[in-house]
């Protein structure tokens, strides 16, 4: 608190003054932090204006009361609570704050991140198709009109689902964030959709080069929410970087050359997935 700048509301006859550490600010900057410092002010005491900041701030405090949160952090999407509640694992009349950070088993934290919640619903999903309908019927994105035998092996499916995540309600004021496979940052839809597209041309020219009946491809994404910072992450680095020979020189083990050479096949309408070669991205090829 001794480091809080309070504000200074002195009253004039040409109006009302808005001071921080003896330098006067903005009428409407003093007023939302004047507002915000002292929200049970007496309403008689303040100008109309003052007055509409108030009842903005009111509307706010009980937007936020109302709405589901994660260690404090409003908009969590109902439809988490939603599939949480059908799988039996809360009950949401009687979670603390409507705070999914305060859901306990055997006396310990369910979930320590929001990231957590994703892989649970994730995990049951892909084991019952009783879930995975759920799943798809409240419209989250994983599932938005995918089938249960696709959905078992494959995440997002595709840059066009990223949109459409980063366009929802819930997630409207979430950065994108992608690490690209040099390691560096694109931060912003702009930059981080760019790096996504980039990605795949570039792996496709590679798989493309190596060999040449690769009709079809198809790039699956994981991604992370991070609530409390408000970001969406997803990592296209390579999880056996530089240790092993690249895939143009001679192809070492982890290399996308080893996975097709060790394919069961790459005869027509045969298909080949990538896994765990790069940390948020699983890769069809599909033959000709």
């Amino acid at each position: 608190m001794a480091n809080k700048k309070i504000i200074k509301r002195i009253v004039t006859k040409s109006g009302i003054r808005y001071y921080v550490n003896g330098k006067r600010i903005t009428s409407e900057s003093g007023r939302k932090r004047f507002i915000k410092q002292n929200p049970n002010v007496p309403k008689g005491i303040l100008s109309d204006a003052e007055k509409k900041v108030l009842e903005r701030s009111k509307k706010a405090l009980e937007t936020y009361k109302k709405g589901w949160k994660f260690k404090g952090v409003a908009k969590v999407p109902f439809a988490y609570v939603d599939i949480l509640a059908k799988l039996a694992v809360i009950d949401p009349k009687t979670i603390k704050d409507k705070d999914l950070y305060n859901v306990f088993e055997n006396g310990k934290r369910k979930f320590k991140n929001f990231e957590d919640i994703k892989k649970y619903i994730d995990e049951q999903a892909k084991e019952k198709p009783l879930v995975f309908q759920w799943c798809n019927e409240v419209g989250l994105p994983n599932y938005r009109g995918r089938d249960f035998e696709t959905f078992t092996n494959n995440k997002i499916q595709n840059i066009v689902d990223i949109v459409d995540l980063l366009k929802s309600t819930a997630y409207r004021q979430f950065t994108l964030i992608v690490i690209d496979r040099d390691g560096d940052m694109q931060v912003g839809r702009v930059l981080g959709l760019l790096a996504l597209r980039d990605f795949e041309i570039a792996v496709g020219t590679e798989i493309q080069a190596m060999v040449a009946n690769s009709a079809f491809l198809r790039f699956c994404y994981d991604y992370k929410i991070i609530l409390e910072k408000k970001e969406i992450v997803i990592d296209l680095t390579d999880l056996r970087p530089k240790e092993n020979p690249t895939d143009t020189e001679e192809g070492g083990e982890g290399s996308l050359k080893s996975y097709i050479d060790n394919a069961q096949g790459t005869g027509k309408g045969e298909q080949l997935m990538i896994k765990g070669k790069y940390r948020d991205v699983e890769i069809t090829i599909e033959f000709s």
